[in-house]
């Protein structure tokens, strides 16, 4: 019955056939059991929980194992099928309750439960991309996770269409087998290229906005952009009405943030007072909608910072006459602002925190702490460092690495990542690198390209608009990500009342469901769904490990690790790579190569940083570290974003920096040539 219920993780037994009535055992997988039936001599059954001991202990013996598959062989060959077979055992004795056909005898593989949430492709030419999306969402998601954000935003696109006069020229609105955004391929989510960019035509100064807001340069692949040509030949004209919405949303786009965040900050959580698991998944799955106006808020101020920045890129373009490096690296200085953008705001806090804990307390005394001692020290302190700490909590509690998975822990549930930086960061000498703001004037004097007086005069205008743009779009994606903490916490809570009422061995399992699987878990308590869900949290560590290239015809695969061997051109002194520039100035120092927030805990300070790509859960690394450079990334990434904001040196787009580059070496980081260099150990 605890097998049926799914209230516990049966133990496996493989045997493998000698001949044909002989068998012996090959494998015995213990599962996770906490808890057993005993039936009773007076009748009825009794529950009592397992000892630890017990716990690890197979519930069959080998001798009893292998008398069963004899006699399953037996049942085989007089049927002349294979069988499903249901046994009980008692005293020693082994009784035969039912034997049926088994109707799938070919249980899916490995590479099929990979590829179970891949989208069909709309073309064998189709383009898919991890730029931007792959940042935000690094490594894989979890199903669950999946599931929501692909729900999410086909809702909330659909509603945007409507709500922009957009019903008849949308693919959103008609689309049934092909989704749009975001696209799952090996639980890692992507963008399609062309879906993204081309509904307003492929050459549209639009599209060219898109480009540059996604993957920090124009995109010039004729065969790509032959595709979406005639992917996008029949471009219906937007009515009058919806050519003015766009330039009044142009003016206006982040008018609402308040509101909505206002509106978000104070939702109802109605799901976390619901005392059943039924009960609580319903309430959950009435919100469906309820988030849709924190979406609109973060595209609206995305479309409009990325509708600026291509405004302005264009008049440096046209300055200068091309694209060369001097546009890109005037474009990354222009877009610097220290005026509270969310995501700057973090690294900031952080060193405000371990500032004042140097104060508060005898630093060495704090670093000796466990991570636990040190965040309850934080947690009950009436010290300012405490109530900073706190603080911080409040306004950033809901960010993390992965934020878009309702699987992730975020860092006010888990504080304990932040409480060991801030034990790195205290005592350290170390300059807050938060530049000051320069007018606006001194930025556009200090350009490499040559701007006219008519030029610098509409630079200007524009500049106080991409400025603005980037505050509401890390604020806009700050609120949203808020909403999707909220159903973190409705799915935590429901978690833990299913494992608990017996619908699940444990709450974790919960995050490798389906939406629907988790309902007809709750009706039918299917054994299949749970073994299902564990075929999946046992697959999901190898698709974490998968990287991609930044764009993908067809198909996407990931990344062998063998095509990208170091050869030993690569361990010269001399070796240069180039990137795209997207933070000024140049530095020197020791290389940290870190692929994870793991690896990340050992970097010190002034070293630079070199690694995929990074999102908010990076930030608080910030104030230690002297450049940045990343495979992936554009303009407006987190790791060019942040960098900008504290005067590093940022190269994005270094494909490969990762495996031709070691930690310890000695490096050069140009952040207006977009170069890294490797250069000879300096004498000690």
């Amino acid at each position: 019955m605890t097998v049926v219920s799914g209230s516990v993780e049966p133990d496996t037994f493989k045997l493998r056939r000698r001949g044909h009535e002989e068998v012996e055992l090959d494998s015995v997988v213990v599962g996770a059991k906490h808890q057993k039936i005993i039936m009773q001599d007076s009748g009825g059954t009794i529950t009592e929980d397992l000892d630890e001991n017990s716990r690890k202990e197979s519930c069959l013996s080998k001798e009893t194992a292998e008398r069963l598959g004899k006699l399953s062989l037996k049942i085989e060959s007089f049927y002349k099928s294979s069988r499903d077979i249901e046994w009980g055992i008692s005293k020693d004795q082994i009784y035969i309750l039912q034997s049926r056909p088994v109707t799938n005898i070919a249980p899916e593989t490995d590479y099929e439960m990979k590829h179970e949430f891949d989208i069909p492709l709309r073309c064998e030419t189709e383009y898919f991309s991890v730029a931007n999306l792959g940042e935000v969402m690094p490594g894989a998601s979890s199903p669950l996770g999946i599931d929501c954000l692909t729900k999410y935003f086909s809702s909330f696109f659909k509603v945007h269409a409507v709500t922009k006069g957009m019903k008849k020229s949308s693919d959103l609105l008609v689309e049934k087998y092909h989704w749009i955004f975001p696209a799952p391929f090996m639980n890692h989510m992507m963008l399609k290229v062309i879906e993204m960019i081309g509904p307003n035509g492929i050459d549209s100064q639009v599209s060219k906005g898109f480009m540059i807001s996604m993957f920090g340069r124009i995109l010039k692949d004729p065969e790509m952009l032959s595709y979406g040509r005639e992917r996008f030949k029949k471009l219906v004209k937007p009515p009058l009405k919806t050519k003015l919405r766009f330039y009044w949303d142009l003016f206006t786009y982040d008018f609402k943030l308040e509101r909505v965040k206002k509106e978000i900050d104070a939702y109802h959580l109605d799901f976390l007072t619901k005392k059943t698991a039924k009960e609580t998944f319903t309430a959950i799955v009435r919100t469906c909608s309820d988030f849709d106006i924190s979406a609109m808020a973060h595209v609206d101020c995305l479309t409009g910072s990325s509708m600026w920045n291509m405004i302005m890129f264009s008049i440096l373009s046209n300055a200068k006459g091309d694209l060369d490096n001097d546009v890109y690296g005037d474009f990354a200085k222009l877009l610097a602002t220290s005026s509270n953008v969310e995501s700057a705001n973090i690294p900031h806090a952080m060193q405000e925190v371990a500032d004042q804990i140097a104060k508060d307390i005898n630093c060495e005394e704090f670093k000796s702490m466990s991570p636990e001692q040190a965040e309850k020290w934080l947690q009950a302190s009436t010290s300012l460092a405490g109530y900073k700490f706190r603080q911080f909590l409040k306004r950033h509690g809901h960010r993390c690495l992965g934020e878009f998975d309702v699987h992730s822990i975020t860092w006010g549930m888990d504080p304990k990542m932040l409480v060991k930086l801030l034990q790195n960061l205290v005592g350290v000498n170390k300059e807050n690198k938060k530049k000051e703001e320069e007018s606006i004037s001194e930025t556009i004097s200090g350009l490499q390209v040559p701007l006219g007086f008519i030029s610098k005069c509409l630079l200007k205008f524009v500049l106080l608009q991409c400025r603005r743009g980037v505050r509401g779009r890390e604020a806009g994606k700050s609120i949203m990500i808020k909403s999707i903490h909220h159903w973190r916490k409705g799915y935590r809570h429901l978690g833990k009342l299913m494992a608990s009422e017996g619908y699940l061995p444990d709450e974790e399992l919960l995050f490798f469901l389906t939406i629907n699987e988790i309902n007809d878990l709750l009706n039918t308590r299917s054994p299949n769904i749970i073994s299902r869900a564990n075929y999946r949290r046992k697959i999901f560590p190898i698709l974490e490990k998968y990287k991609f290239p930044e764009i993908m015809k067809g198909n996407p695969k990931p990344i062998n690790d063998e095509d990208e061997s170091i050869d030993s051109a690569s361990l010269d002194s001399d070796l240069i790579l180039t990137g795209f520039p997207v933070s000024q100035g140049v530095i020197k120092g020791y290389a940290r190569v870190a692929m994870t927030l793991e690896e990340a805990e050992h970097l010190k300070p002034g070293e630079i940083l070199i690694t995929y790509s990074t999102d908010i859960g990076w930030s608080p690394y910030f104030p230690i570290i002297s450049g940045v450079v990343t495979e992936l990334g554009g303009l407006i990434s987190h790791g060019a974003v942040v960098s900008r904001e504290y005067g590093l040196p940022c190269v994005v787009g270094l494909q490969g920096a990762t495996k031709k580059f070691h930690t310890g070496d000695y490096v050069l980081l140009d952040g207006k040539k977009g170069i890294l260099q490797r250069l000879p150990q300096p004498e000690k």
